[in-house]
């Protein structure tokens, strides 16, 4: 599928999924409005459990994230900065900013994902840093791999990563987890390897971000030129 057909396919099921759970990127709860405009939104990504897996043979020989002496750390980081910079890249429609997991944010982890363990904790927080929104990382799944299997010609030189980014939101003025939903992506090359997770990291990234109901009234006209 061609990126332009990917960012159709994904601009549809984001505008109907107020409305119906049959598209693919339609959110696992039921909400009522996911809107970060003019909103403080903070992201986490910091407690995200991670988990790499290689297929191949060609592709274990290479870094998943060059230059890092620890792969998961630099993964978590590399989506940390993608949530965050959105924003930045987006006319900065909503206020964005980097923590770090706290106790006093009342929220628990589980085994479906972050969510809000106390309420009460939940809304003190709130009133201390004025956050509307907190956007946890539960989970960053990389998968690497070769599209063919070896001994099968010029095929075997292509290969692939999978990413699989599980994300939680929470309204946190009203204390309760209001989206849970997974953003993916997939990046193909048979150079470069080394590039690959990085790329699929910024794709599942915008990934998630075009499939909030609310992204066409931020007034990103970036949006579409990000999937060109």
């Amino acid at each position: 599928m061609s990126m332009r057909r990917l960012s159709s396919t994904l601009f549809v099921c984001a505008s109907l999924a107020v409305l119906t759970t049959g598209c693919s990127r339609s959110p696992a709860e039921s909400f009522s409005t996911i809107g970060f405009r003019g909103m403080r939104v903070i992201f986490i990504s910091d407690s995200a459990d991670v988990q790499l897996k290689d297929q191949s043979e060609r592709v274990r020989r290479v870094a998943a994230m060059p230059h890092s002496a620890s792969p998961e750390l630099a993964i978590r980081q590399a989506v940390g900065n993608g949530l965050y910079s959105w924003g930045l890249n987006c006319g900065s429609e909503y206020i964005p900013k980097r923590v770090t997991w706290d106790p006093r944010m009342g929220l628990s982890h589980a085994t479906d994902g972050w969510n809000v363990g106390d309420p009460a904790v939940l809304r003190g927080y709130t009133r201390t840093t004025n956050t509307d929104y907190i956007v946890v990382l539960n989970r960053v799944n990389v998968r690497r791999g070769d599209v063919a299997k070896a001994g099968d010609g010029n095929n075997s030189k292509l290969s692939f990563t999978d990413v699989a980014l599980d994300l939680s939101i929470i309204d946190a003025k009203s204390g309760k987890r209001v989206w849970r939903s997974p953003a993916q992506s997939r990046t193909e090359a048979s150079d470069s390897l080394d590039q690959m997770v990085p790329q699929a990291l910024d794709l599942a990234v915008d990934n998630f971000f075009v499939s909030l109901p609310e992204v066409r009234r931020w007034g990103c006209r970036s949006v579409g030129d990000r999937f060109q």
